[in-house]
């Protein structure tokens, strides 16, 4: 299975509530291309309670129309401002994510430079490597021999990783589509409609850019219940692309 790395990230502990061998990668982007390529198992991070969906994800799963995702684990997360002495230091390296959930925090200090890297495995590296602080999970402190300086009181915190293969799950308590429709009055209306129509919740819904053509946009729809192919055959007369990206419990 394979995550993004380095190692200790919390898509490194996610991984391993799945299986024992893991391997990491530097790149969500790179986790797709390998499980469509090596017909394996990955684990993305797809959604945070704080900050909401992963992007890269996201835009990952709509290229990949044969990449679906067979469950979903909900995982707490804790986030720790660290350096190797365990003191503050005016160079902090972090993630993108691990910064907006920590932002508030990240204010009261007296930072001159922030660093982004790709993720929090990664800064804890850093960190070390160039006696910095950055913010992190516990279990890279422990294991890159960094120092706790405070830990970031974040309620809740959570991150959704989804489990994602080459072969579509069609059991579970939840349910992803990605779509796109006209540009035109009514088109998102007509898609909404039939949800409520069956008297099926919707979960989430989220819009994003197609990367091939300007001001044009794809829908992130997750709904509960599982694969519907009553609904599917319904959407699709109200749709221009319609993508079914699995059905999955939420571990």
């Amino acid at each position: 299975m394979y995550y993004l790395g380095p190692e200790y990230s919390f898509s490194h502990e996610a991984a391993l509530k799945f299986s024992n061998k893991v391997y990491p990668t530097k790149s969500i982007s790179e986790i797709f291309y390998i499980v469509e390529k090596e017909k394996v198992f990955g684990i993305v991070p797809l959604e945070n309670s704080l900050e909401g969906p992963i992007h890269e994800s996201l835009d990952n799963l709509f290229k990949y129309d044969n990449i679906y995702i067979n469950y979903v684990y909900n995982m707490g997360i804790k986030l720790f401002l660290a350096s190797k002495d365990g003191k503050i230091r005016d160079t902090l390296y972090t993630n993108h994510y691990a910064y907006k959930e920590s932002e508030e925090f990240i204010k009261n200090l007296n930072i001159n430079k922030i660093e982004f890297v790709s993720s929090t495995s990664e800064a804890a590296r850093l960190a070390k490597e160039n006696n910095s602080m950055c913010i992190c999970s516990k279990l890279a402190v422990e294991n890159y021999g960094l120092n706790i300086i405070k830990e970031i009181n974040t309620e809740n915190n959570y991150t959704k990783f989804a489990l994602i293969s080459n072969k579509p799950s069609y059991y579970g308590n939840r349910s992803i589509i990605l779509f796109t429709i006209k540009n035109k009055p009514g088109a998102l209306y007509n898609v909404l409609k039939i949800f409520y129509k069956e008297n099926i919740n919707l979960t989430m819904i989220y819009s994003r850019p197609l990367k091939t053509i300007p001001w044009e946009y794809y829908f992130y729809l997750e709904f509960e219940g599982k694969y519907n192919k009553k609904l599917l055959e319904q959407l699709k007369n109200v749709t221009e692309i319609l993508k079914f990206k699995g059905s999955y419990k939420i571990l």
